[in-house]
């Protein structure tokens, strides 16, 4: 088996090809966010019940957008690790800027690093990473080690929707059922979920419009780029074409049940 490098596993969560990580800052300058999640994310902890002044570990944080709008929302003391330092020198001058740098907190590091040891967060997020702890009950697994009893897990990803037949276009896309059996394999609760979110939708719009544009303008600096560049934009097409489709993007909600 090949081991991939945290630069692979990067570039896996990111769907670019690694020479093009160092100008994903650049590709990416007019999104809000890297996900376009992070109302539909402070909407669901404050339906769960997440508390003022709680704690939460971002896994794969990217700018830190969302660490930076639950740390505004609740009060919140967030850690926020990213494999790409790049997006973590971003997300400490956001906070900065946002005059919250004592309340969040980047690290730059495999994300498996912060699970190697037993926390107890109010919260663990994991927005738009992938399987990069493997399958879904092993990431539940690995995930449920850093949160306190009762608290909460939440991640962003998406299923097949029923009927759909297999085929190479949805290779790791289970369907609904299947992928909430391993949410919930240790037995915890689905306690909230938002599927096709508007805001979703309208992310996706949005980097359909400006990706290209930038991608344009970067091969025109980079022509030695240029074959990478088209492959990072047919695959934003592709993935957006999927979530307009067959397969469901959804944020879900897990809540620990004591040991």
């Amino acid at each position: 088996m090949v081991m991939k490098t945290l630069l692979n596993e990067v570039a896996y969560a990111m769907e670019a090809p690694e020479c093009l990580l160092p100008h994903l800052p650049y590709l990416l300058q007019d999104l809000p966010s890297l996900s376009g999640s992070e109302d539909d994310i402070v909407e669901i902890l404050s339906e769960v019940g997440f508390p003022n002044g709680g704690a939460a570990l971002d896994l794969g944080c990217g700018r830190g957008d969302i660490a930076i709008r639950v740390a505004r929302a609740f009060e919140a003391e967030v850690t926020g690790v990213d494999g790409h330092p790049p997006f973590i020198d971003i997300a400490r001058q956001s906070a900065k800027e946002a005059g919250l740098q004592q309340r969040c907190r980047f690290v730059a590091a495999d994300l498996r690093q912060s699970l190697a040891k037993p926390a107890h967060y109010d919260a663990v997020l994991m927005i738009a990473v992938g399987p990069v702890l493997g399958d879904t009950a092993k990431t539940m697994s690995m995930l449920r080690t850093v949160v306190r009893d009762g608290g909460w897990i939440i991640i962003d990803d998406a299923y097949l929707d029923d009927g759909v037949p297999p085929s190479e276009d949805y290779e790791g896309y289970l369907g609904r059922e299947a992928m909430e059996a391993g949410l919930i394999h240790f037995g915890d609760a689905i306690v909230a979920r938002r599927t096709r979110s508007p805001a979703g939708r309208a992310f996706n719009a949005l980097a359909l419009d400006t990706i290209p544009k930038r991608a344009a303008a970067l091969a025109e600096l980079h022509p030695e780029l240029k074959d990478a560049i088209s492959q990072y934009v047919t695959r934003q097409i592709e993935e957006v074409a999927l979530m307009d489709g067959p397969v469901v993007p959804t944020l879900w909600a897990i809540q620990k049940t004591a040991a």
